[in-house]
C-alpha cells in the first residue's frame, strides 16, 4: 500500500530533516511512504533539503497552510492521506499502525494518539485520540480541536468526496473538516501515539490567538448545537474526559499555567 504524507513548508529547514528522515523510517515491506512537500517560496535551503532526500517538491504561492495541504493531497497516489508539519515527526510503527486500523476498522478515516515535545524535543506529555462516539456537535462545543491532524489519515476516496480542507480557513481548517467527516462516519481509533507534535511557539493557533478563536466559533455555529445549554454540556463532558484520560497532558498544562501565572505577577519593591 502506498501511504502519502504531505508536508507544508515555508523556511522550514530548521526541523524539516528529522521530520523526513521520520516518515521514510516508516516505509516497510507492504507499505511505501510517498512523501510530498508543498512549499510556498522558502529561502532557506527548504527545497534543496527536501529534494536532497529524492523528493518531490510541488512549489508555488499558497493561500494558507490547508490550501498548501490539499494542492499536495490531490497531486499525489496514496491509497492513505496524512499530513505531517515539518517540525512534527512520525513515530516508529505508526504507518504500519494506521494501515492495520483502516483495514480492521473499515473506516475511511482513522486517528491516532500523539505526543507532545518542545522546540528542543523533550516530552512535553501525550494526548490519546478521542473516543470514536464524539459526534460533529460534541467536537464543535469543545472549542478546540483534540483530533490531531498529524495523526489523522484519510483514504484518498474520503478526502476528495469531502472536497478537501476549506481554505477559507487559516489555522481550524483541521477542526472544521474533521466535523464535517465525523457527519459522514466515524473513525477508527488508534490506541497508541503515531506521531510528535513539537511546541515551538511558533505554531499556527499559538501565534494567531485571535484568528483562531474566531474561525473556532465559526464551526461551533455551524456544526454545534443551537442551545446553549446543550453546548456547555458537551464542553464539560469532553474536557473531564480528556483531562481525567491524559493525566500527563494535564499536568503539563497545569505546569504552563504556573508559569504564565508567575510570569505576570509584578514584581517586589523593598
Amino acid at each position: 500500500m502506498i501511504v502519502t504524507v504531505v508536508t507544508p513548508t515555508l523556511n522550514a529547514v530548521e526541523y524539516l530533516k528529522e521530520c523526513i528522515e521520520s516518515a521514510r523510517a516508516n516505509a516497510a515491506d507492504d507499505i511505501n511512504i510517498e512523501h510530498v512537500i508543498v512549499d510556498g517560496g522558502s529561502s532557506d535551503g527548504t527545497v534543496e533539503l527536501a529534494r536532497s532526500f529524492g523528493l518531490r517538491v510541488l512549489q508555488g504561492k499558497d493561500s494558507g497552510i490547508f490550501d498548501a495541504i490539499n494542492k499536495g493531497s490531490f497531486d499525489s497516489s496514496g491509497e492513505l492521506l496524512g499530513f505531517l508539519g515539518a517540525d512534527d515527526v512520525m513515530l516508529e510503527g505508526a504507518a504500519a499502525a494506521v494501515v492495520k486500523a483502516y483495514r480492521e476498522s473499515r473506516r475511511r478515516w482513522v486517528v491516532g494518539a500523539i505526543r507532545w515535545t518542545d522546540a528542543k524535543g523533550h516530552d512535553l506529555g501525550g494526548l490519546a485520540a478521542p473516543p470514536n462516539w464524539v459526534t460533529p456537535a460534541m467536537l464543535a462545543s469543545l472549542g478546540w480541536n483534540p483530533i490531531m491532524h498529524m495523526a489523522t489519515y484519510f483514504s484518498r476516496s474520503f478526502f476528495e468526496e469531502l472536497g478537501g480542507f476549506d481554505i477559507t480557513y487559516k489555522d481550524a481548517g483541521d477542526y472544521e473538516m474533521f466535523c464535517r467527516a465525523l457527519a459522514k462516519e466515524p473513525y477508527g481509533r488508534i490506541d497508541r501515539p503515531i506521531a510528535c507534535f513539537r511546541r515551538t511557539g511558533q505554531n499556527n493557533s499559538a501565534i494567531n490567538g485571535s484568528r483562531t478563536a474566531a474561525e473556532c466559533a465559526r464551526i461551533l455555529a455551524q456544526h454545534g448545537p443551537s442551545s446553549n445549554a446543550q453546548r456547555l454540556f458537551w464542553r464539560f463532558l469532553l474536557k473531564a474526559y480528556f483531562n481525567l484520560g491524559n493525566p500527563d497532558w494535564l499536568l503539563s498544562k497545569l505546569a504552563d499555567s504556573t508559569r504564565t501565572t508567575l510570569k505576570l505577577q509584578p514584581k517586589a519593591h523593598f
